[in-house]
């Protein structure tokens, strides 16, 4: 008996999938998740570990009826058991492999990445003509005109919406005519006019905001660094030969009768459901 996957009113089979995976560029994100479990088949979670994630305390002891803890956190969530331990419990188990993989690079990479984290606001007059952008120029840095009404008046971008005002957005995605004169932090400075593609931007610098290595720019070191691994990892395994192949009259016994995640194998499910009180 085959198995179909049903999406609306679409009935795919088994070929079907795989070429819906190919077709909407789906194929790696798969290998990559593939990859994950593997990985994360040597990621054990305590009853503590979980418990004081999913409660936001740690305080607060494990509860002696810990299962019973589980059951009425799924139902508050609105979820099966069978998702907690798939779903739940494997994202518990990623979020500690990126801290015991990436945690003790954190502060390095963001030494080196610090530039580009720098986040800016600023005020901006997009213009196509170059004697029209210059006379606003003059007109903002000698006779003190209004920024925002001249934004509203003469900028051809999405800008004038805001009365000029852009941000705060990191600075490394500015255009690098643009970085550079900001890296100064000259707030409150008029630049241009500074040729940027096929216009012409006068800009004022109003904030520079200095990244800092606080918890939340720590997770998004952590996750940069696990990405830039992940995708090492996919391209070294989609890179070998004969690693990813359809296959045609496979044994039965050599094909996964389970989901792909460890987590939902009856066996190993209680092996990661935790066991140790602490």
């Amino acid at each position: 008996m085959s198995n179909y996957l049903k999406i609306g009113d679409r009935t795919l089979d088994g070929d079907q999938i795989i070429s819906a995976l190919i077709r909407y560029q789906l194929l790696e994100t798969m290998v990559g998740q593939i990859l994950i479990d593997e990985v994360l088949q040597n990621v054990p979670l305590s009853k503590q570990e979980v418990f004081h994630t999913l409660f936001g305390n740690t305080e607060v002891p494990v509860p002696d009826d810990f299962d019973g803890f589980i059951s009425q956190w799924c139902q508050l969530k609105g979820v099966t058991l069978d998702y907690f331990k798939s779903v739940v419990l494997r994202e518990l188990q990623l979020q500690k492999f990126k801290q015991l993989r990436f945690g003790d690079q954190v502060e390095s990479e963001f030494l080196r990445c610090k530039a580009e984290m720098d986040q800016v606001e600023y005020s901006l007059i997009q213009l196509t003509n170059l004697s029209l952008a210059q006379e606003l120029y003059f007109q903002l840095r000698d006779d003190g005109a209004d920024f925002a009404q001249l934004a509203q008046q003469y900028s051809v971008g999405r800008e004038r919406l805001t009365s000029g005002w852009v941000g705060p957005v990191p600075l490394a995605t500015l255009p690098i005519e643009v970085t550079a004169l900001f890296r100064s932090e000259q707030i409150g400075t008029v630049y241009g006019p500074v040729p940027v593609a096929d216009s012409f931007w006068v800009v004022r610098l109003e904030r520079f905001t200095a990244a800092r290595l606080t918890e939340a720019t720590r997770a998004d070191v952590i996750n940069r660094l696990y990405n830039q691994w992940l995708q090492a990892q996919i391209r070294a395994m989609t890179q070998t030969p004969g690693t990813i192949a359809i296959q045609t009259n496979v044994p039965a016994e050599a094909v996964e009768s389970e989901p792909l995640s460890s987590q939902t194998r009856p066996s190993q499910a209680n092996e990661r459901l935790p066991v140790a009180a602490h």
